[in-house]
């Protein structure tokens, strides 16, 4: 199956307890990568569907500043357990390589299963990083 667009870097992925300069879990994957700040932030700002919550941000948990889509078969592990509950335990990626920005694994949806355009949405928060400003984002 095949993405919706032409990715335009790659990303090597570090699992719970790996970072550089270690080996990646997953190196050199192909992605699309594109600003989503706004979206994410807006996400995180929804008040909850049973009314009761004050209108404020519901979770920081539930925000993003990027998304990427990657081919559905890329092991890419969120650590979303539902109910609101904080993550743990997630992904870390890095672009374009293991020297390039961190980004933090948000959640990670599959999209179009069973057709042509079959991939993955992962919801990544970009990590403060030293060496600002970065050509890698």
């Amino acid at each position: 199956m095949s993405l919706p667009v032409t990715p335009n870097t790659t990303c090597d992925i570090y699992r719970l307890g790996a970072a550089p300069p270690g080996p990646p879990s997953v190196p050199g994957v192909r992605c699309h990568l594109k600003g989503d700040w706004r979206g994410g932030q807006e996400a995180g700002d929804r008040l909850r569907s049973d009314g009761l919550a004050p209108p404020t941000s519901v979770s920081n948990t539930f925000q993003w500043t990027h998304v990427a889509l990657m081919d559905a078969s890329v092991d890419i592990r969120d650590a979303y357990t539902g109910a609101g509950n904080p993550f743990a335990g997630q992904d870390t990626l890095f672009v374009p390589d293991k020297t390039g920005t961190k980004f933090q694994v948000v959640f990670v949806e599959r999209v179009g299963r069973g057709t042509a355009f079959d991939y993955k949405r992962v919801f990544l928060d970009r990590t403060p990083m030293p060496g600002w400003p970065t050509d890698n984002v």
